[in-house]
C-alpha cells in the first residue's frame, strides 16, 4: 500500500477532521475526532476531493461525538457529496465506521437521502477499520 497524509486547507476546515489517502486503493481515509460541527464536515469534503480525486472514501467515527448531528445536517452532507461527485468514479465505495446504534441510525438516514439523489456509490457501515479497508479493496476481511 502507498499511504500519504494529505492536508486540506480552506475557510472553514477543522483539526478534528485528518485524512490519509492510500493511492493503491485509490482512498480517501478521514478520521473525525471530538466535536464537530456539519459545516466543518461539509467544508473538509468541499475542500478535499477536487484537489485528491479518490474514488473510494472511510468515515472512521469512532472517536466523533456525533450528538449534535441533526436530519437537515445529514441532508447537507449529503448534498457536498453530491456536489463533489463528479471528480469520483460513479462505481466507487463509501465505507463509515461507527460504533454505536444511534450513529448506525444517522447513517441509515444518510444512505437513503444518498439514494433519493440517485447515488450509485455502493454504502457500508463497519465496526472496524479493517473490515472497512478489506470490503473497499475487494478482499476478504
Amino acid at each position: 500500500m502507498s499511504w500519504t497524509r494529505a492536508k486540506v486547507e480552506g475557510a472553514g476546515v477543522t483539526e478534528a477532521i485528518t485524512v490519509e489517502i492510500d493511492e493503491d486503493l485509490s482512498l480517501s481515509i478521514f478520521t473525525v475526532a471530538g466535536d464537530v460541527l456539519v459545516s466543518e464536515i461539509v467544508e473538509f469534503i468541499l475542500a478535499h476531493f477536487p484537489e485528491s480525486r479518490t474514488d473510494n472514501s472511510l468515515w472512521d467515527l469512532t472517536r466523533a461525538d456525533l450528538s449534535v448531528l441533526t436530519k437537515d445536517g445529514i441532508v447537507r452532507i449529503a448534498e457536498a457529496g453530491r456536489t463533489v461527485a463528479p471528480y469520483r468514479r460513479a462505481d466507487g465505495k463509501t465505507a463509515v465506521v461507527v460504533t454505536s446504534e444511534m450513529e448506525r441510525v444517522l447513517l441509515t438516514i444518510f444512505r437513503a437521502i444518498t439514494d433519493l439523489q440517485g447515488s450509485s456509490r455502493a454504502f457500508e457501515f463497519f465496526d472496524n477499520r479493517d473490515d472497512a479497508i478489506a470490503w473497499i479493496g475487494g478482499s476478504p476481511a
